[in-house]
C-alpha cells in the first residue's frame, strides 16, 4: 500500500508540474511570430498595404527558427490583395501558420484585409485599415496521461478523465486589427496594432483565461536616390525601422538596404530596448538580407546571426516569393518605395 500511495503521489506531483509547464507555454504562445522580411510581406506587418501596388500581387514567406536545435519551429504566410480604383481600396485575403513540431503546437489564421487609399495632395498619401480574422490554436492532449486514467487494481488506461484541469485540443477565436500609412515618393510611416479584441485563447475546459495580448507596431522608412555619372544605372538607399510592443516583451529592427538595378542587399541589427530580467540581451540578432527582381518575380532571402547566449541555433532563415500581376482591375505603381 505505501508503494501506492508514494506512486500516486509521485503521480500527481507530476501532473502539476506539466500543468505548471504548460500555463507558462501557452503564455509564450500569446506571442505572435515576427518575420525578419517583414518589408516583402509588408500585409502581415500592416492591412493598410493592401492594395497598396495599386495592381495585383500574391507572395508567400517562409521563415525556420534554430533548426540546430532540431526545435522544429516553421512559420508560413501567404497573401493576395488588389487595388480596386473606382472605389480607391485595397482589399486583400492572407493565411497564416505556424507549427512547432516538439509540442505539437499549431496557430493558423485567416484574414480579411481592407484600406483605404486617400490622396491628401499631389504629393502625400494616408491609407487607414482595418482586418478582420479567423484564428485556430491547436495544442495536442491526446498524449497526456493523468492520474485517475491510470486503474492501478486492474492493470488498465481509462481513456477518459474527470479531472478538472484537462484541457481542449484546441481553440478558436475572432480578431480584429487597424492600422495606417502616411507617405509620399521616399518617406513612409505607419502604425498597426492586432488583436484590438484581445480574444480568450485559453485551452483549460473551464475558467481558462489566457488572453492574445495587443501587438502594436510602429515602422517607417526613407529612401535616398543616387544619380552617378560613374553607374551605367541609378541607384537607391534605404533606412527602415520596426518597433514591436506585444504584453512585456518589445524589439525594434533598424537597417539599411542598398538595390540597384533588380538586387538589392541590406543588413539589420535587433536591439529589446526593454529587457524582461537581468539575463536578457539588448542586441539579439544582426540580419543579412537580400532581394532578386526578375520579371514580375521578386525572391527574397535572409539569415539572422543570433547574438546571445543560447547556443547551437544556426540561426533563423526565411525565404520569399512573390509576383506582381498586370492589375486586375488597374495600372500603375505604388507612389512611394515602401513596397
Amino acid at each position: 500500500m505505501g508503494l501506492l500511495i508514494n506512486f500516486k503521489w509521485r503521480l500527481t506531483l507530476k501532473k502539476y508540474l506539466l500543468i505548471i509547464s504548460i500555463f507558462f507555454s501557452l503564455n509564450l504562445k500569446s506571442q505572435d511570430p515576427i518575420f525578419t522580411q517583414f518589408y516583402n510581406v509588408p500585409e502581415y506587418l500592416n492591412p493598410s498595404f493592401t492594395g497598396g501596388s495599386e495592381g495585383s500581387e500574391m507572395g508567400i514567406i517562409n521563415r525556420t527558427q534554430w533548426f540546430g536545435l532540431n526545435y522544429g519551429l516553421n512559420t508560413q504566410f501567404f497573401y493576395f490583395d488588389t487595388y480596386f480604383e473606382d472605389f480607391n481600396s485595397g482589399l486583400g485575403l492572407s493565411i497564416l501558420n505556424h507549427h512547432e513540431s516538439i509540442t505539437r503546437y499549431n496557430f493558423t489564421q485567416a484574414s480579411v484585409n481592407y484600406a483605404y487609399h486617400v490622396k491628401l495632395s499631389d504629393e502625400w498619401f494616408f491609407y487607414p485599415s482595418i482586418s478582420a480574422s479567423f484564428g485556430m490554436k491547436d495544442y495536442r492532449f491526446d498524449n497526456l496521461l493523468l492520474e485517475d486514467q491510470i486503474l492501478i487494481s486492474q492493470g488498465i488506461i481509462n481513456i477518459n478523465t474527470n479531472d478538472p484541469f484537462m484541457f481542449n485540443d484546441s481553440v478558436s477565436f475572432f480578431d480584429m486589427s487597424a492600422g495606417f500609412l502616411v507617405f509620399n515618393e521616399n518617406l513612409w510611416f505607419g502604425g498597426s496594432m492586432k488583436h484590438l479584441t484581445t480574444p480568450n485563447i485559453s485551452f483549460q475546459n473551464e475558467g481558462g483565461q489566457v488572453k492574445l495580448e495587443q501587438f502594436l507596431s510602429i515602422h517607417g522608412g526613407y529612401k535616398i536616390p543616387f544619380r552617378t555619372r560613374y553607374a551605367r544605372d541609378d541607384f537607391n538607399l534605404y533606412l527602415n525601422f520596426n518597433y514591436m510592443r506585444q504584453a512585456d516583451f518589445d524589439r525594434f529592427d533598424l537597417g539599411t538596404y542598398i538595390e540597384f538595378n533588380n538586387i538589392a542587399f541590406g543588413v539589420f541589427g535587433v536591439v529589446a530596448p526593454t529587457t524582461v530580467d537581468a539575463d536578457s540581451h539588448k542586441f539579439t540578432s544582426l540580419n543579412l538580407m537580400t532581394n532578386l527582381s526578375y520579371r514580375r518575380f521578386t525572391f527574397g532571402y535572409s539569415y539572422d546571426l543570433n547574438l546571445t547566449d543560447l547556443q547551437g541555433t544556426k540561426g533563423i532563415f526565411e525565404i520569399s516569393i512573390s509576383y506582381n500581376f498586370n492589375s486586375i482591375f488597374n495600372k500603375g505603381p505604388i507612389p512611394c518605395g515602401c513596397k
